[in-house]
Parts: structure tokens; sequence; C-alpha cells
């Protein structure tokens, strides 16, 4: 075992990384382990999609999609949600701080609106903020995900605004029968630690799951730290014979510093260390999220489901740049809230030989927003603020005129209003409750007295208001023809919109109005015995598309582009039994997004490529070896102004080589019952790339070279 441990401390060393995962191989595993037939799934698509308007298998959803399994998920090198994600078909991960907080994804080459455009969920709560901060990937650890499902191209029919480019939805684990639990002790370099619990109990009728977990990282670069804790209550019953309810509520709270980022060219001199960070140019802050959801469902008869669905988000987040948080007086501070309410009522039929469906939906939501900017009680400090109401309705049918043949189409109308105000906090010098100071001068009267009030009570003054009402439809329809069993082809077409955020209508002119694309897709998806394949081709045209940093005049950052932005291209995605311990999946995406000057998205790559190796030679041992490529994407100030293109350096290419191994060992507690020990070792950035996935201008972010992690699981 000396010997064994001797290899282990060489890993440092990149030649010997290979031989390491042998070594942890021929450490953890014993003479007696016998190779047993594969548990690898077969390639023959048979998950049902769950997100969209109706359940479907995957192999008969008109979209170019990607479920990842918790098994994926279990077996993947990926430290959280954001790198789990990045390694599909035409998802590009963007991050300023190196973790999962302020990293977002931008699929099919949003660029920098992508979090405006995709929308996340989990288990059907929206975590998209009103702004555009984005969706906070910490809020949630990979081991308490079941599933995830990608759904690629316009879903507003179904989600309305912000699910132009696709979806991305996040289940939760459920409760197994009896009595289970889940402990878990993660720990990694750059003083990376985690502890996480889960507890379920589940019986026929009902079921219960609590989950907390407790996360910090002193983080890849200086003034990079991440103390985050969370919280999970699900509970699900069977309440009569036709109803059933499911409740959950989050709770995630952490404390952040951002590095901030680093001078492109005093970085290639070597002025600074590519770990550098600091106050000055950084920030610090404390973030409070709380999400409750009610889920209720009656099955009215054997073809009638109707169901309804009502969720509370509040978000709170104080900030501050270039100061230490803790030592900032709170009136000092910089402060976020956000509050949305959002519920729904849907109502779904189908033909006792399932030829029709038909479903429709009722949506409404309500959200308020506010942000500082100057500290929250700072005399000339500002405070924008909005409101945001919006109610819709929505139909979709398929039909099945001949075998084989599926039609689908759907409406949706979606009337909204966003009520912005911009004040700013002065003095009331009329305040009885003022200090009063004298000086007297050498000027005559009444002149030879000046007086001076201090510590006056603040009053809000409105600078401007504006209140727009805007009133959107979509619309879809689709074919999927049945070749056979296993292989379908599809084409769709959907009319997609999306409303100004928060932050666009600040750094807008007044006229700021909503986008609108149009968006074809054809594609074709096989599933055999040992190999699987999609391959899908999109096309869009967007009008009046909401770009950032577009524009030179005095309204600052965001306008309506003067001309239609093209995109296309396609996604290919394969998965390959190999032999009955050997898998491959792999995927390749391509995106060519252009502006009428024919000058690129900033921030889009031509080309993403990943592809990953499991090797399970037997129930006790699975191995990974997943590579993903990024290809070279224009800078993020590289962008179209009102009369010009201006150019950047561009942000390199790069290809990222991740390994994990994952050792297990069953446990008979009883004669009915067993548990699990699990140990799981990994390598992320193998041959300790220098790469960075965002920069703007001559500031550059670096991402975290080769880092290492392990951890420890007991289920019982």
């Amino acid at each position: 075992m000396q010997s064994n441990t001797h290899s282990v401390k060489n890993c440092y060393s990149i030649a010997n990384v290979l031989g390491c995962l042998c070594v942890f191989l021929a450490a953890f595993s014993t003479p007696t382990l016998a190779v047993t037939e594969s548990t690898f799934k077969s390639p023959e698509i048979k998950e049902i999609i769950v997100t969209g308007i109706n359940r479907m298998p995957l192999l008969d959803l008109p979209r170019s999609a990607t479920v990842i399994s918790s098994e994926d998920i279990a077996l993947s090198a990926a430290r959280n949600i954001a790198e789990l994600l990045a390694q599909q078909a035409n998802i590009v991960l963007k991050s300023y701080s190196g973790n999962s907080k302020f990293t977002s994804i931008d699929l099919r080459g949003s660029g920098d609106t992508s979090v405006s455009n995709i929308l996340i969920l989990i288990d059907g709560i929206r975590i998209n903020a009103l702004d555009l901060s984005g969706p906070d990937f910490s809020i949630l650890a990979l081991s308490q995900i079941e599933r995830i499902e990608i759904i690629r191209g316009g879903n507003s029919v179904r989600y309305g605004s912000g699910a132009s480019h696709g979806i991305i939805n996040i289940f939760t684990l459920e409760a197994e029968q009896g009595l289970t639990g889940l402990v878990k002790l993660d720990a990694g370099n750059f003083a990376t630690q985690s502890q996480q619990a889960t507890v379920s109990v589940n019986n026929k009728k009902q079921s219960l799951t609590a989950y907390a977990s407790r996360a910090s990282s002193d983080g890849y670069r200086e003034h990079n730290h991440l103390d985050s804790q969370d919280f999970l209550l699900n509970y699900r019953a069977d309440i009569a014979e036709r109803w059933s309810i499911n409740a959950k509520s989050y709770a995630h709270n952490d404390n952040y510093q951002l590095p901030g980022g680093l001078d492109r060219n005093s970085l290639s001199n070597i002025l600074f260390d590519r770990r550098d960070g600091s106050v000055e140019s950084g920030a610090e802050g404390k973030t409070d999220d709380k999400s409750q959801l009610l889920k209720v469902s009656f099955q009215a008869s054997e073809a009638l489901t109707l169901s309804s669905a009502i969720q509370l988000r509040e978000r709170s987040n104080q900030f501050i740049f270039g100061d230490n948080f803790k030592l900032t007086a709170a009136q000092n501070r910089d402060r976020i809230n956000q509050r949305s309410l959002f519920g729904e009522l849907i109502a779904h039929w189908h033909s006792p030989n399932h030829g029709y469906t038909l479903t429709l939906g009722f949506e409404k939501s309500n959200g308020n927003y506010s942000r500082t900017n100057g500290g929250q009680k700072k005399i000339d400090g500002l405070l924008n603020s909005g409101k945001l109401n919006g109610q819709a309705h929505f139909i979709h049918s398929t039909i099945v005129p001949v075998d084989d043949l599926t039609i689908g189409i759907g409406y949706r109308k979606e009337k909204s209003t966003n009520l912005f105000q911009q004040d700013i906090l002065t003095a009331d010098e009329t305040s009885p409750t003022c200090d009063t100071t004298t000086q007297a001068t050498d000027l005559a009267p009444p002149f030879d007295v000046i007086t001076f009030k201090s510590n006056c009570p603040l009053i809000i003054s409105e600078l401007k208001r504006n209140k727009n009402h805007w009133k959107n439809e979509a619309y879809e329809a689709s074919l999927v023809y049945a070749i056979n069993t296993s292989a379908n082809i599809y084409s769709s077409f959907a009319e997609t919109f999306r409303n100004p955020n928060i932050d666009e209508l600040v750094l807008s002119p007044p006229e700021l109005a909503p986008q609108r694309a149009e968006r074809y897709e054809t594609g074709i998806k096989y599933a055999g015995n040992r190999f699987a394949i999609d391959i899908a081709y999109f096309y869009s045209r967007t009008e009046q598309e909401i770009l950032f940093r577009a524009s030179t005049n005095n309204f600052g950052l965001n306008i309506n582009a003067p001309a239609d932005i093209i995109r296309q291209g396609g996604e290919l995605q394969t998965r390959f039994t190999l032999s009955d311990s050997l898998e491959l999946t792999s995927n390749l995406g391509y995106i060519d997004a252009i502006t009428k000057q024919d000058a690129r998205i900033p921030l889009v790559p031509f080309v993403t490529a990943a592809a990953n190796l499991l090797w399970q030679p037997s129930q006790q041992i699975n191995g990974n070896i997943s590579i993903r490529h990024t290809g070279a994407r224009e800078d993020g100030n590289s962008n179209l102004t009102d009369t010009a293109v201006t150019q950047f350096e561009k942000l390199p290419s790069h290809t990222l080589v991740d390994a994990s191994i994952r050792l297990s060992q069953t446990i008979q507690r009883n004669s009915n019952s067993t548990s699990e020990l699990i140990f799981s070792l990994g390598i992320q950035n193998i041959f300790n790339k220098e790469y960075s996935d965002i920069a703007y201008s001559n500031t550059i972010y670096p991402a975290a070279t080769r880092n290492y992690f392990g951890s420890i699981s007991y289920a019982f």
C-alpha cells in the first residue's frame, strides 16, 4: 500500500495522471470482483420527456433534446450543474467566478443575452432573475438531481418570454420506497469542501424528503471565496383516489467574493498571475433565496387530467464593489430585492386511442424588483424598481391522421405590463430634524452668515417613470414521421418572443421593444440496440433582437438591433455501446450567428464538441474520461455599434480533458436491507490548460487550471 500512496502523490505530474487512475483502480479493487453483465442502459431512446406540453418519448419529440440521468451525473467529472451542461451539444459555459456562482450557459448562440433567452427550471420553478444576473446554479448540488431535460429551440407557446432559444428543466430526486438516506462528504484543492445529507420516507400514499448541505471554497483565484448553505423539503401525497399534491420548499443563502477581471496585456507580460484578484477590482456580497412550490393534480377521468401549480420566489442580494463587505455599513451597500408569484392551470385530454390530444393552459404572474445604485441610504443613491404583471393562455393539440404520422400545433397569447421607475435619494433640508450650523463671513448682510444643514432625513425624488404594455403571440407546428419503431424524422416551426428585463430597461431608450423570432428545425433520430444517433439542423431569424452593449448613443448599452440577426447550425449526438463494459457518448454542435454586417455575435463559437468514454468492468467500478472542446469566440465587446464593428482580440479555442473513478461496495445490513459505500476520485483539466470562458475588451477572467477532488458517500 505504501507504493500506491507514493504513486498517488506523483499525480501532480501530467505524465503520470492517467497512470494514477489505474493505480486508484488497483488500490481499491479486489480479486473477488467478477465482471458482470453491463448495467449500461440500452441506447434505445425510451426516456419520457416531462418538460413541455405533454409527456412523450424522447424519440417522438420534434426538437433536438438531451436527457441527463442521475447515473450520467454520478459518473461525470463535473463538479456543478453548469459544468455538466457545458458537456452537451451547442452549450457554452461563461463564468466570471470560476465556480457555479455568477456562471451562465449559452444555448444555440444567444451570446451576452443568454440569461434572458434560455429558461432554467428546477422542478418547474423558474430560477432566472428579473435582471441580467442570470440563474444561480449554486443553489443545487449534483447529488440531488434525478434528471435534466434540455429542449433546444423555441418553446414560447408553453413557457412564454425567456424560452426563445431553449429550456433546461432540472428535476430533484424522488423518495424511494421505505426509509432511505445519503450522507456525502466532498473535498478538493483550493480549500474546497462540502457536506450533504438526505433523508427520505416513502410509503404507497405519501413521501417526505429532507435535504441539507453546506459548501465552501477559496476558489482558484485570490478574493474568490464562496460559502453556501442549502435546504430542501419535498412532500408528495395521494390525498384521495384521484387527487395528488406535491409541495416543495427551497432555501439557499451564501456569502461570496468575486475576484474581478485582469488586464489582458499585463497578464501576457506576466505582470499579473492568473490567480490574482483584489477587492478593488472585484465585489463581495451575500444572497438569500427562497422558493415555494405547490402542485395539485386531479384525474377527472381516464382521458382528462387537471393540474395546477403556484410558486413563490423571494430573493435578496446585498453587495459592494471595491470594498470589504463585512466592514461596510448596510446603508452603504447596494441591494437587489426580487419577489415573483406565478400560477398556472392546465387541462389535458386525449381520445380513447390517443389519436388526438388537446391541452389548454392559463397562466398569471406578478413580479416586483428593486435595485439600488450607490448605496441603500446614501445621498444621490439611485433606486431602480419595477413591477411586472402578465397573464397568458395557450392551446396545443396533436393529431395522428394516419399511422406513423403525428401533427402538432400550438398557440399562445400573452399580455404583460411593465412599470419601471427610477428614483434618487436626496436630503430634505426643510426638515426640522436637520442639524444646523452657521459660519460668519466678511460680506454685508444678509450674506454675513452662511447656514449649513447636515444629517437631514433622506427623501425619494422621482427621476423617470415608464409604463409599457406588451401583447405577444407565439405559434408552433410540427410533424413527426415514424420510419419504423427505432427511427423518426421530424420538422418543426416556432415563432417566439422575448420581453426586455429590468436591467435592459434601465440601460436603453424608452422605445425598447420585445424581440420576435422565426425558428425552423428538422432532424432524424435513431435508436438501435447498441447505437443511437440524433441529428438536427436549425435556422432562425430574429427581428429587433435586444443586443447588449450595442449602442453608442446617450441611452447606454441596450437597443433593438436595426436589422435581423440570423442563426443557423445543428447538433449531432451519438451513443455507442462498444461492449458490455464500455460505452461512448459524443456530441458536436455548430452555430453560425451573424448580424447584417456579417459580424459574428460575441462569445459564440462556431464549434463545440464533447466525448465521454464510460468503462464499467464490474458493478463496483466505474471509470470515465471526458473531452470537451470549445471553439474560438469573439470578445464580449466585439459588437455591432450604430455605425461600425469594433474588434478586440478573440478568445482562443480550448480543449479540456477530465477523468473520474467511482468505486462502490454493497453492505448487507440485514436480510431485508442493504447500504452502499461509494468512493469517487476525479481530475479536471488534466493537461493544465490555461484558458478563459469570458473576456471584454482588454479585461479577461481566467478559468481554473488542473484541480483534484474526491468524495465519500454512504447510502442506506
